[in-house]
């Protein structure tokens, strides 16, 4: 069982507000800053997109590198639907021995009781998988610069609206497939979205801020990060 901490983004969205023809509005945006000994060095920028249909879009970008995206979608109640990972074309370095290698987009869709993901690469490459799931879940990877706070709201938020026994959330990680290139599902170790009091207070004890489009501040735990969002116009 992995425990980790509890958070939760609540926002304070007009339901009122007259969507663009474009069919999304921005909520907020913010960006994960990480702390140094020389100042803040940026990581990050994240957007928090109010879709036609209800639902919300965060898109999350690199600031190194630009063509690493990450967008996680939720319906109109903030419950996970699917996650997209995206990477572009990693070029060749001077005097590297190692080739270039092609971009790839992982897309995973949530349904209630099936989790399916496909995996394209820009050399033209495609994998599908499935696996039938056990609601409330998730899907997890070896991302290495997953969105914590944001994957963490969809847990939360599953473990909350599901009333699940003890805060768990079930998992299925994405995996190499039986075929080279292909990708798989598994079952993964489920996760519990919160830490008991004594622990909580030894392993997390540094917060981050953010403010969202009416001016409220939200403050949950954080493991290094600034966590910083400006009000919109």
């Amino acid at each position: 069982m992995i425990w980790i901490v509890s958070l939760l983004l609540s926002f304070t969205l007009g339901t009122s507000q007259t969507l663009p023809a474009t069919g999304r509005t921005l909520v907020a945006e913010g960006d994960y800053v990480a702390q140094t000994k020389t100042g803040d060095k940026p990581l990050s920028h994240w957007q928090l997109w109010h879709l036609s249909d209800g639902g919300y879009e965060v898109v999350d970008t690199n600031v190194k590198n630009a063509s690493s995206v990450q967008i996680f979608r939720f319906d109109s109640h903030f419950l996970p639907i699917g996650y997209i990972r995206k990477l572009g074309p990693v070029s060749k370095t001077q005097n590297s021995n190692v080739a270039t290698l092609p971009g790839w987009t992982i897309s995973c869709q949530y349904e209630s009781k099936e989790l399916s993901c496909d995996d394209q690469s820009s050399d033209g490459r495609k994998s599908t998988t499935s696996i039938a799931a056990e609601a409330p879940y998730v899907v997890t990877g070896e991302f290495y610069d997953l969105d914590f706070a944001w994957f963490m709201t969809g847990i939360v938020h599953l473990a909350s609206r599901n009333g699940t026994k003890d805060g768990v959330v079930n998992a299925y990680a994405l995996t190499d497939g039986a075929k080279a290139g292909d990708i798989g599902l598994e079952p993964d170790s489920p996760i519990r979205s919160c830490l008991p009091a004594k622990r909580q207070q030894k392993s997390w004890a540094k917060r981050r801020s953010s403010r969202n489009t009416n001016g409220n501040r939200m403050t949950f735990p954080c493991c290094g990060l600034l966590h910083r969002a400006w009000s919109l116009a």
